[in-house]
């Protein structure tokens, strides 16, 4: 064997190795971008839900809120004019519960994002806490059908599949 055949060899197992170098460059880059989407969908999540949980828990920005809406002839969602019609609560208190609520979706359809990549038992103990809170006749199962329309469709097509099922 002379040393142009070696040579070529050479560069023939160098192609190989450029080849297989740039594959593994590609899957990483997948990697790497399915990670940053999911921190930023997991970022969005939390600072919405940190929004509902402040207006949930600061009367006065409850108070100011209502007033504002009501200056601009805003009308109620649903799930507040039912809960002030059922429980006698105040406008306000009503705008409070429903932030409270809604900021509680979050860390659910969150938990529901990666429900695949969790062990079985921790999905059964999560499906099984879903259907008792959003049990017929709650104050939940009240948010999550006032509310359906405006969320989510992954975590809502979970949710109606769960309550779909006997027991």
């Amino acid at each position: 064997m002379n040393w142009e055949a070696i040579a070529a060899i050479g560069q023939m197992l160098g192609s190989i190795a450029v080849l297989v170098t740039l594959g593994y460059l590609a899957v990483q880059l997948r990697h790497s971008r399915t990670a940053l989407l999911g921190s930023i969908t997991l970022t969005r999540a939390a600072m919405l839900r940190d929004q509902m949980m402040a207006g949930a828990s600061d009367e006065g920005l409850a108070h100011l809120i209502v007033k504002a809406q009501t200056a601009f002839g805003g009308v109620n969602l649903p799930f507040v004019d039912e809960i002030v019609k059922r429980a006698g609560l105040t406008v306000e208190e009503a705008q409070r519960v429903y932030g409270y609520q809604a900021a509680w979706w979050q860390i659910r359809s969150e938990s529901i994002r990666y429900m695949k990549e969790l062990p079985d038992a921790d999905q059964e103990g999560f499906d099984a806490r879903m259907r008792a809170i959003f049990r017929a006749g709650s104050l939940d199962r009240l948010w999550y059908e006032t509310s359906k329309p405006a969320l989510g469709t992954d975590a809502v097509r979970y949710i109606d599949n769960l309550l779909a099922q006997p027991g």
